[in-house]
């Protein structure tokens, strides 16, 4: 269960994707969460705090997932840099609302601590798929060195992409296959997108199945 925090949180930021972060007020968050505006003025401060609060819960929480899968001993490399990737398509599937909120704030965010968490986050994944694409090649499992922060932005990008098209494919798909399964759509069409990502990544590690 979310802690009284989280839950806040968690409200907020389906309202701040829905109506903008402009367009959303702390009564707004409270009425939905039903909770008092006293108690997010308690445990927050104030709208803008909140935010930044979000964003700092949702970026560590990726990253410790992440760090993770590094300090996994039991797993190879290709078996960390594909639970990478399932793990990234996995949280943008799941935290849609949360993933839109920052592409807008990427773009439009005046917020200087908001924007420090998006950079140390984007370093931080850089520097992981890193780890783990030199210890492969150390060990003659991959045989290319990528650009790695272009590595990320393959992974990132395709899949922000992916997410951002998934109702235009829908209608594409509907219109050219006849065999569409409109319930299984969004499962599978989230798979595809992961294992697609991991068929490039394989191409630029140089890597292939035994």
């Amino acid at each position: 269960m979310p802690t009284k925090e989280e839950h806040i949180m968690m409200v907020a930021e389906k309202l701040f994707a829905a109506k903008g972060y402009n367009g959303t007020s702390v009564r707004d968050i409270a009425a939905k969460a039903k909770v008092n505006v006293s108690m997010i003025s308690y445990y927050f401060g104030s709208k803008e705090n909140l935010m930044e609060e979000l964003f700092k819960w949702r970026m560590e929480e990726g990253l410790n997932f992440a760090k993770n899968i590094v300090e996994n001993n039991d797993l190879t490399e290709i078996e960390k840099i594909d639970a990478f990737i399932d793990n990234f398509v996995n949280r943008v599937q799941r935290l849609r609302d949360f993933f839109l909120l920052v592409h807008t704030q990427q773009v439009i965010s005046q917020n200087k601590k908001i924007q420090n968490f998006l950079k140390a986050s984007k370093i931080n994944y850089i520097e992981i798929n890193e780890q783990i694409v030199e210890i492969g090649l150390e060990k003659g499992v991959f045989t290319k060195r990528p650009s790695y922060h272009f590595l990320q932005c393959t992974i990132s990008g395709t899949i922000f992409n992916a997410m951002h098209g998934i109702k235009i494919y829908k209608e594409y798909l509907k219109k050219h296959n006849p065999d569409f399964d409109e319930k299984q759509y969004e499962s599978h069409y989230f798979q595809e997108a992961a294992a697609h990502v991991k068929t490039i990544v394989r191409a630029l590690i140089g890597y292939q199945e035994n």
